[in-house]
C-alpha cells in the first residue's frame, strides 16, 4: 500500500492466486502463479467495494500473506492502516508488516524463484529468519506493531528492496538462473514509534537490538583472532536486565559459542578457546554501546527505558552497563583445522 502525503490518495495492489497457473507447473507450462490488482481510494474502508469493479473475487483479509506499505506511506504514519485493520473482524493477527524501499509496483508486479507465489515466497523467508527467536517468530506481525502503539520503546520491522530498476513481470523471469539480478532482498529495519516510521536499521544493528531487548537468542558473529577469521554461532542467548536501586541498569548477555568456521593455523586448545571467548565478549560490547549511542543521538530509547520505570527527561543520560560472558566449544572431528607450515 501508499499513500501520496500531497493528496491522501492511498494506492493498494491485490495479489489473487491464479489455480490454474499453479496447476499448470505440474504439465511444464509456465503461466501466471498470481495476477496483480490495483485500485486507488481515498478512504480504507471503500477498497472492499472498490475491488469488485475489476477483481472477480472478494477480498477476504485471513488469506492475506503479509502487508507491505511503501517507506513514504510509513514515514507518515500507519495509524489509518492499524486502526481499518483492527476494525475488521476477520482480521488474522499474524500477518506480517513489511515496510518496502523499491516502488510498490515494482514490487508486486514480480515473479519470485522456488516459490511462485510472492505473498508465500516472503513469508516462507521470514519463517527461516525466526527460527533464532525466542517465540521461533520474529516479532514483525500486525499484533506486535498494534501492541507496541502505546510503548517508548520503537518496533522494528523488515524493509525489502527489489535488486532490479526492472521488475520481472513475466514468466520468462523464471528461466533465468541467477537469481540476484531480480529478486526481493530484505534489508534492514524499519524503525516505529507510535506507529510512524522514523528510521532505518542495517541488519547487523537490527540484530543486537533484538539480542539485548531479548528476543533474539541465536546468531552468527564473525571475530578476528591471531590475524584469523573465526565465525561462531551465538545460541541460548540470555539477556538479562539489573536494575541498580534506581541509580542504573546492568544488562547482563550470556551466549554458549559454536565454532562454526576456524581459519587459524594453530592447534585448538583450552587457552585458544578462552581467546575465542573473549574476542566474541569484546565485540558483542562494543555492539551494545555502539547501540546505546545511537540510542541517544537519535533520541530513541531503543532499550525501552522509560517503559520501566526511568522518567523522560532522564532517560538518555541514564547509566547502562553491559556484563557479556559466553561458553566457546568445538564440535567436528578434529580439534583443529587442517594446516602445514612452510619451509
Amino acid at each position: 500500500m501508499d499513500k501520496n502525503p500531497e493528496t491522501g490518495t492511498i494506492t493498494a495492489y491485490y495479489q489473487v492466486i491464479n489455480p490454474s497457473g499453479l496447476s499448470a507447473r505440474l504439465s511444464g507450462g509456465q503461466n501466471a502463479a498470481v495476477y496483480t490488482f490495483h485500485f486507488k481510494e481515498y478512504s480504507l474502508g471503500k477498497f472492499t467495494v472498490k475491488t469488485n469493479t475489476l477483481m472477480p473475487r472478494q477480498l477476504f483479509m485471513p488469506h492475506m500473506q503479509a502487508i507491505i506499505v511503501t517507506e513514504r506511506y510509513a514515514k507518515q504514519g500507519v495509524l489509518d492502516l492499524l486502526n481499518y485493520y483492527e476494525l475488521s473482524p476477520e482480521r488474522r493477527s499474524n500477518i506480517v508488516f513489511i515496510v518496502t524501499e523499491s516502488p510498490l509496483s515494482t514490487i508486486m508486479n514480480s515473479y519470485t524463484p522456488l516459490d511462485r507465489i510472492p505473498g508465500r515466497y516472503i513469508r516462507s523467508l521470514t519463517n527461516l529468519t525466526g527460527q533464532g527467536y525466542t517465540s521461533g517468530f520474529e516479532p514483525i506481525r500486525m499484533r506486535d506493531m498494534i501492541k507496541s502503539i502505546y510503548r517508548r520503546k520503537p518496533t522494528v520491522m523488515p524493509t525489502i528492496k527489489y535488486t532490479s530498476n526492472r521488475s520481472a513481470d513475466t514468466t520468462e523471469r523464471l528461466e533465468e538462473a541467477d537469481v540476484n539480478k531480480q529478486s526481493i532482498v530484505f534489508t534492514g529495519g524499519a524503525v516505529f514509534i507510535h506507529g510512524r516510521m522514523v528510521g532505518r536499521f542495517d541488519i547487523p544493528t537490527k540484530l543486537i537490538f533484538s539480542l539485548l531487548n531479548g528476543d533474539l537468542i541465536t546468531y552468527v558473529e564473525t571475530v578476528y583472532l591471531n590475524g584469523s577469521m573465526i565465525d561462531l554461532e551465538a545460541r541460548d542467548i540470555q539477556a538479562e536486565r539489573h536494575w541498580e536501586s534506581g541509580s542504573g541498569l546492568t544488562m547482563k548477555v550470556h551466549a554458549n559459542l559454536r565454532v562454526i568456521n576456524n581459519q587459524q593455523n594453530i592447534v585448538m586448545s583450552e587457552q585458544n578457546l578462552h581467546a575465542i571467548e573473549e574476542a566474541f565478549n569484546k565485540k558483542l560490547e562494543e555492539k551494545a554501546q555502539s547501540l546505546l549511542k545511537l540510542a541517544r543521538q537519535k533520541n530513541w530509547d531503543l532499550l525501552g527505558l522509560q517503559d520501566q520505570g526511568v522518567e523522560e527527561r532522564k532517560w538518555r543520560t541514564f547509566p547502562v552497563s553491559f556484563e557479556i560472558s559466553s561458553s566457546a566449544r568445538m564440535i567436528g572431528n578434529t580439534i583443529g583445522p587442517y594446516f602445514f607450515e612452510k619451509e
